[in-house]
């Protein structure tokens, strides 16, 4: 290569960061806006926006010629706002994880768990939503194309959670997490046999439920069980239901009550949605979406039943935490 062409791919490769830097329009782009279902409808490419991070990634790190190893896709980002906005949000997200230490793509989980403490939380929260989504963007485009991505995405989900741990207040955590069962349930292309049958109850559990003082009224419906006041607690509702998870030593319980008549006198399947995604919890039987109940469901339709061993604890907080997260959707169904 002369020296005059290396001149001339340098400033081309000048030009085009500056290209990309410069947001797609007037005023301060914003995530919401790229969710919007009109927009994502018209103007939503998936081939291009799954390579974002990775792009992102390389520019951060200075990688040699990346500029032309994602020629297409900046070509595409120059004239497509809708990705070129994606790209602003996911660089500024993991710019500042970079600048805490934080290594987010294919990276180990202690990495993950280091201090964010310098990273504004917005940015953690945006981080959060932008892997949420492109984990289902991989999902769609895999069904899509007839292939399969799932692990890719279940990194990327775990990701985001673990992430998520360091977002303190309980209504923006789990604001940042809403879509995460959605797309979770994506990848589950082979349901297991015992879900054939469509669930009696589907619980989700109340984020930052803590000890009991904020739900009372919830709690008051678990009314059977035995427990000491400073217990911690991790709240179901399904519609008028209640129930609650609490931890004895190793083992974590289910307490469901009140439930229909049609399940009372019988065993039941237990399914934890997002037990397979995460593995601290040593599930009873080996699979978290077929725990079988160790009772029948009792005559004024309470069940007390353990679903498996684990060393987390509810009384730590970022334990707990991760547990809500693994119960946010629990489903019930008759076994036999």
């Amino acid at each position: 290569m002369t020296e005059k062409n290396e001149s001339g791919n340098i400033q081309l490769a000048q030009w085009l960061q500056e290209v990309l830097a410069a947001p797609p329009g007037q005023g301060q782009t914003k995530v919401d806006a790229l969710r919007d279902e009109e927009v994502v409808a018209g103007n939503y490419h998936p081939q291009f926006y799954t390579q974002l991070p990775d792009f992102v990634m390389a520019l951060l790190k200075n990688e040699p010629y990346a500029i032309l190893r994602y020629a297409p896709l900046i070509y595409h980002l120059i004239g497509c706002r809708t990705c070129h906005t994606a790209y602003l949000e996911i660089y500024d997200a993991m710019k500042a994880a970079i600048r805490s230490d934080i290594v987010v793509v294919e990276v180990e989980e202690d990495e993950q768990m280091r201090s964010m403490v310098s990273v504004p939380i917005r940015m953690v929260e945006l981080l959060c939503e932008l892997l949420i989504d492109q984990a289902g963007a991989l999902l769609r485009q895999a069904r899509h194309d007839h292939t399969q991505n799932d692990e890719r995405a279940r990194l990327l989900l775990q990701q985001a959670i673990y992430i998520s741990l360091h977002i303190k207040q309980n209504n923006m955590r789990q604001h940042t997490l809403r879509n995460l069962v959605e797309v979770a349930t994506l990848a589950d292309t082979i349901p297991d046999p015992s879900e054939q049958n469509p669930a009696a109850h589907s619980y989700a559990s109340l984020v930052g439920s803590g000890n009991g003082s904020r739900n009372a009224r919830v709690w008051r419906g678990v009314h059977t069980l035995e427990r000491p006041d400073s217990q911690q607690v991790i709240y179901l509702q399904s519609g008028r239901l209640s129930g609650a998870i609490t931890q004895h030593e190793d083992t974590l319980e289910l307490h469901l009550v009140e439930l229909d008549k049609q399940l009372r006198g019988r065993y039941i399947n237990i399914s934890v949605l997002l037990g397979t995604l995460l593995e601290p919890v040593r599930w009873l039987g080996g699979n978290p979406r077929a725990i079988r109940s160790q009772a029948p469901v009792d005559a004024d339709g309470s069940l007390t039943t353990p679903l498996g061993t684990t060393e987390l604890r509810l009384s730590r907080a970022e334990d707990r935490y991760l547990l809500e997260t693994l119960f946010k959707k629990l489903d019930v169904r008759p076994a036999d």
